[in-house]
């Protein structure tokens, strides 16, 4: 009798174990010892060759109900409803993350009886109730879409999230936002993060030639406030932008956010310009636009640290680099000594005349003219209300 190695010699030592089986021999015979040796050899060789799977979660679970007496009604804490535990110890509902969290740290059961991959530790926890998580799905922020079932993919909020942010949700970020709030507005700041991690990563995805800041010369800037004459001007000036290494992304603003644009640094070094589109004007799409280049030329870089929230677009900034920004969409398209004899424009005629001579866009006059006469009601026929949305969503409802 030998130690059993390969898998034929466990076939012949099976077939001769079923032999002396049936054959029934009498304890303390020869045929005894050789059946309980074989047995023996047989077990040692299984051991050693042969891969037993390992618990399933749901199998640890039943095994931990066993152990401290608990039946299906007292796992509903850990899982979710009745329904879910059904699920789950029948196999056929997959743990989130939060339920894994849950049975281990409510109920000690070991994470690798739980998640199959190893090693395995737990991501730190993410309060998915701080973000607009069904917002962010159903516009696309996660990869995993699951078919755009929301109903599907609520229960792996925690999931997404980590996912999504990549360990930014906690970082900081260098970036200049505009939001227009009223002083009653509170702005979900968890929210403006998740959306300017999301435009990030948009930027991260275009093809760009490296950023030369030494491109953004009066002559360029003098180039780029011509293209707003053109009916798709909008668009033009990014693929303009693009250019020269600067990204432009048009992402809706969430909920909450008051968002109109916002400048940022990207961490693969090249400013990104973020526009909401959320006044589907052209007056306010250049002014913004030109607000965000204005802290790309004077504030934004790699060494740039600063972030907060900007003040209304039709109120007098409060911050010096604000008040920089804005001069500098101001002077990009009317220098301030022209201003003088243009600010006292009445007629649409006489705005239109103005444009051409400047080469730029009748909004841009006209919409000025609103913003310092504090008067909304005035040249709405010139300030391009509902032309710019389309160009970059033309199946935008």
């Amino acid at each position: 009798m030998k130690l059993i190695k390969t898998s034929k010699d466990h076939g012949a030592a099976l077939k001769r174990l079923e032999e002396l089986m049936l054959a029934d021999p009498s304890p303390g015979s020869p045929e005894d010892d050789e059946l309980e040796l074989l047995a023996f050899l047989i077990e040692d060789f299984e051991k050693r060759t042969v891969d037993i799977p390992a618990a399933t979660p749901a199998e640890a679970i039943r095994f931990r109900m066993e152990q401290s007496g608990l039946k299906q009604q007292d796992l509903v804490p850990f899982i979710g409803s009745k329904g879910r535990v059904s699920e789950v110890l029948a196999g056929k509902r997959d743990l989130t993350l939060a339920m894994v969290r849950n049975l281990h740290e409510g109920l000690g059961i070991p994470l690798k009886s739980l998640v199959r991959n190893e090693p395995v530790e737990l991501p730190p926890r993410i309060e998915t109730e701080r973000y607009p998580v069904k917002e962010m799905f159903l516009r696309g922020y996660f990869a995993a879409a699951f078919g755009g079932d929301w109903a599907r993919a609520k229960d792996r909020a925690e999931e997404m999230l980590h996912e999504f942010f990549g360990g930014r949700e906690a970082g900081p970020m260098c970036a200049f936002n505009r939001q227009t709030t009223s002083k009653k507005s509170k702005v979900d700041v968890d929210a403006v993060h998740a959306w300017r991690c999301h435009v990030l990563d948009r930027a991260g995805s275009l093809a760009l030639p490296g950023y030369d800041p030494s491109v953004l010369n009066d002559d360029f800037i003098h180039r780029l406030t011509g293209v707003s004459r053109l009916v798709d001007g909008p668009l033009q000036i990014c693929e303009l932008l693009h250019g020269v290494g600067i990204a432009v992304v048009a992402e809706k603003h969430l909920t909450g956010t008051h968002l109109d644009g916002a400048a940022m640094w990207h961490p693969e070094g090249f400013p990104v310009i973020a526009l909401t589109l959320r006044h589907n004007r052209l007056d306010n799409f250049w002014f913004t636009l030109f607000h965000e280049l204005g802290h790309v030329v004077l504030h934004l870089g790699p060494e740039s640290d600063e972030s907060f929230i900007d003040t209304d677009i039709d109120s007098v900034s409060e911050k010096e680099t604000e008040r920089q920004a804005d001069r500098f969409a101001l002077e990009s398209f009317i220098p301030e000594a022209q201003w003088d004899r243009l600010g006292s424009l009445r007629l649409a005629t006489e705005i239109r005349a103005a444009a051409r001579q400047l080469g730029i866009h009748e909004s841009i006059i006209a919409g000025r003219l609103r913003r310092e006469a504090g008067d909304y009601r005035k040249h709405r026929t010139l300030i391009g209300q509902g032309k710019v949305r389309s160009l970059f969503w033309p199946d935008d409802d």
